[in-house]
């Protein structure tokens, strides 16, 4: 069992799909939590959820991924309420899916807003108390397309891949400090992504609905989709002591989709 009490994690973008499945599994371990969405409503849903799940109150408001001063004013509730930071995990809002063509110059900016540079900003932020506390965790949870890229996907493709780089030259550099970085490329998890995703497939292929999500699931050896909290289930062994001697590493959580050794 992973004993996080007394632990302060932030994770990004969790109000909805793989970032609440994070933080549920998160707080039921006893992490203290902060965290953030663009959508009020979805912020007090989640604490009211998490509240009647775990007891956990989570730290929870409204901010952007994509500008810099949300998320400096995110770290600073966290140090407001918790006094520093022990685990940061990077999840993401949903980059376009579309043929390169199709994609303007604003699409990649705001995307490398929102993906990169949104990686760059926190772990600047963060590190610096985990490089005091000489330990810390830091998590990307990026995609399988980092190992396995799509048709349609070049955004998800180039910039996710340039975390998992980012997370290997982080695990090299900041080892000295007891600071442990790893990423998760995740497959396809019933998701409000996955169900647009489908649905986007099914109005460009003319198929119905049911057929394209039954095709898309003999894709996966275990022949479901993931749950947002399996990804949880990950995220709370790399930030246990259970996991102290991984670092580097991006772990596929695609139930055997990707064929690569």
């Amino acid at each position: 069992m992973h004993d996080l009490k007394n632990k302060n994690a932030i994770v990004c973008a969790g109000s909805t799909g793989i970032g609440k499945g994070v933080i549920s599994v998160l707080a039921k371990y006893g992490a203290n939590i902060t965290t953030f969405s663009r959508t009020k409503e979805n912020v007090e849903s989640l604490k009211e959820e998490i509240r009647k799940e775990t007891g956990v109150t989570v730290n929870a408001m409204c901010a952007d991924l994509s500008k810099k001063d949300d998320l400096m004013r995110v770290v600073d509730s966290a140090h407001e309420q918790y006094g520093k930071i022990d685990f940061l995990v990077m999840n993401y809002g949903d980059p376009r899916v579309d043929p390169f063509m199709q994609l303007n110059e604003s699409d990649w900016d705001y995307n490398i807003d929102m993906i990169f540079k949104s990686t760059i900003r926190m772990v600047d932020m963060c590190a610096t108390d985990m490089i005091k506390s000489n330990s810390g965790r830091i998590i990307f949870i990026t995609s399988m397309t980092t190992k396995n890229p799509l048709e349609n996907f070049a955004i998800s493709n180039s910039l996710r891949s340039g975390v998992v780089a980012l997370g290997k030259t982080l695990s090299i550099e900041l080892g000295k400090y007891n600071i442990n970085v790893n990423s998760i490329s995740q497959g396809y998890f019933y998701t409000r992504r996955l169900e647009n995703i489908i649905k986007k497939n099914s109005v460009s292929s003319g198929k119905p609905v049911e057929e394209v999500e039954s095709q898309l699931m003999k894709e996966i050896p275990l022949g479901r989709f993931g749950k947002p909290e399996e990804v949880g289930n990950l995220v709370a062994f790399l930030c246990s002591g259970m996991s102290s001697y991984i670092t580097g590493i991006n772990i596929p959580i695609d139930g055997g989709v990707i064929k690569s050794i």
